[in-house]
């Protein structure tokens, strides 16, 4: 797993309401809903998250299975992008 997912818990995502982030071109965005206890998840390439035309969205819960799962997926994806730049 990525180093910069493999530190995702659910007490890190407290640190602030929206989150972004990149690997390169790979570019992540979380967007926290605490009154439904959510993470709101988008990757995408190319320019910011208002403007890419490849986001990827996906809600995952606000807790240890939750994160966990949000891990996997950036991973996959992650590494889905990786390879179409190739």
């Amino acid at each position: 797993m990525h180093p910069d997912f493999a530190v995702l818990t659910p007490r890190w995502f407290k640190r602030a309401f929206v989150y972004t982030g990149s690997i390169g071109e790979f570019r992540y965005r979380f967007a926290n809903d605490s009154e439904n206890h959510l993470i709101h998840a988008a990757v995408y390439t190319h320019f910011c998250y208002e403007v890419a035309t490849d986001v990827e969205e996906k809600d995952f819960s606000w807790d240890d299975a939750g994160v966990e799962e949000l891990k996997g997926w950036l991973q996959q994806k992650w590494e889905e992008k990786s390879n179409k730049s190739e």
